[in-house]
Order: structure tokens, then C-alpha cells, then sequence
């Protein structure tokens, strides 16, 4: 009766061997599928694995029913990136220590490490910023450009977490809308990086004009960059 919280890495061969044998022996594996657009499908996940997987709802996970099961079988839920990247997990870990659960955490590579690829420097990035999708709100909900006005006023990049379902040339509008409303003067040029660590990744580093009409596929992310060492320069050149 273990709860084991597994981060899947970043594609569908990422899992640990240590993490594999957790899976492998459990009597349920469910997958959080409702905060990211996954590179890969279901079946594929299933065949690398080798073994049969319920996806969730996002109340599921929220309303903790999962920890019902935990408390009579092996589970394990599965979490693309690392498996304590969202808040959602860590108060499953938490509520885990308060009902007596025991429980397992498997570490895996995440985007929040993968944007080193770029050539910026990790120690120079600040807070992390959500951008959710307008078309599903009422209001244009505009709070992530204060993370990067915060950020840049420190010279420190921001990395933007797009929402699910939102395309790129929708990403860049948003970004442009809310820099103008809140007047923050944004560089003039970011990097968007796609598919990060799978083999059709790709990094781009350009205008925001010339970035809102490329095709670019999901999961994406954008970084706003600030002061740029002369080493981040040069590599990020390489992506122009």
C-alpha cells in the first residue's frame, strides 16, 4: 500500500530503472494528463512502459481520491516533467504525511532544467511565469508580466509556461498586449523553446514579429531574456 509519485522526464524513454520497477510491480498507474500537451500519445507511453495506464481528470487529482486507492493497493501516478514541479503533487505528498500513506518520489528532468539548452545560464533566471489561454477566461487574466517586469527590473530571464491548447502566434499576442498595458519594454528578441528533449525539439531565437508566424509545435514555452552574459550571447546567436 505505497503511493509512488513518478516524473516521466521529457519523453517516453525518460523514466529511471528505479522508477521502472516501481511501475512494474504496482497494481494500478494512472497519468496526470491534464497540465501539459504531451509530445507523445497514450499508446506509446504504454508500449515503452509496458504496462496498462488510466489517464485522469484534473478533479481527481485535485480532490486527492487517488490516496483512497493508495491506501489499499500499490499506485502510482505518473507526472511528464519531474514529479514535483506543480503544487498539485506536492499536496498529494503532503496529504500522504497527514493520513499516514507511505509514499515514494521519483525525480525526473523537467523543463524548468531542460532550458539550459539555450545557453542560459539556470542561476540567472527568476520567477517562473504561467500564461493561460484568454480564449478561456472572461478577463485577460495578465498577472505573468508582472513576473517578467519583477524579473527583468533584477536582470534576471523569465521562463513562460504556456497553457494547454494555446498556440504560439496566440502566446506572442498575449505577451505583446500585456507588455503594452502594464508598460514593460520587453527585449527584442526571446527564445522559444519546442519539444524540449525529444528528438524534434527546437529552439528559436528571434523577433516577436518573426516568431508569431513560425509553426511551432507543442508543448512550447517562451523565455524572456534580460542582460545576456557574452558567452549567453553567443550561444543564443546560434538559434537566430
Amino acid at each position: 500500500m505505497v503511493f509512488y509519485l513518478v516524473g516521466l522526464g521529457l519523453n517516453e524513454l525518460s523514466v529511471t530503472a528505479e522508477a521502472l520497477k516501481a511501475i512494474e510491480s504496482s497494481d494500478k498507474v494512472y497519468l496526470d494528463n491534464y497540465t501539459v500537451n504531451f509530445p507523445y500519445n497514450l499508446e506509446t507511453l504504454e508500449k515503452s512502459l509496458g504496462v496498462k495506464i488510466e489517464p485522469l481528470k484534473r478533479s481527481s487529482v485535485e480532490d486527492e481520491s487517488i490516496l483512497g486507492v493508495a491506501g489499499k493497493k500499490d499506485v502510482v501516478l505518473l507526472v511528464y516533467g519531474d514529479s514535483l514541479s506543480a503544487t498539485t503533487h506536492l499536496q498529494l505528498i503532503l496529504s500522504c504525511k497527514k493520513k499516514g500513506i507511505p509514499y515514494k518520489v521519483f525525480h525526473n528532468s523537467s523543463i524548468l532544467t531542460a532550458v539550459a539548452e539555450t545557453g542560459l545560464s539556470l542561476y540567472k533566471f527568476g520567477k517562473t511565469a504561467s500564461m493561460p489561454d484568454w480564449k478561456e477566461h472572461t478577463n485577460k487574466p495578465t498577472s505573468f508580466i508582472g513576473y517578467v517586469k519583477d524579473n527583468l527590473s533584477i536582470k534576471a530571464h523569465t521562463l513562460v509556461l504556456t497553457d494547454i491548447g494555446l498556440e504560439l502566434g496566440g502566446a506572442i499576442r498575449q505577451l505583446e498586449e500585456s507588455a503594452f498595458k502594464e508598460k514593460v519594454d520587453l527585449p527584442k528578441k526571446i527564445i522559444v523553446v519546442s519539444n524540449a528533449g525529444i528528438n524534434s525539439q527546437e529552439i528559436y531565437y528571434d523577433s516577436l514579429d518573426r516568431l508569431k508566424s513560425k509553426k511551432v509545435k507543442m508543448p512550447f514555452c517562451l523565455i524572456i531574456p534580460s542582460e545576456l552574459h557574452f558567452l549567453e550571447k553567443e550561444f543564443l546567436e546560434l538559434f537566430s
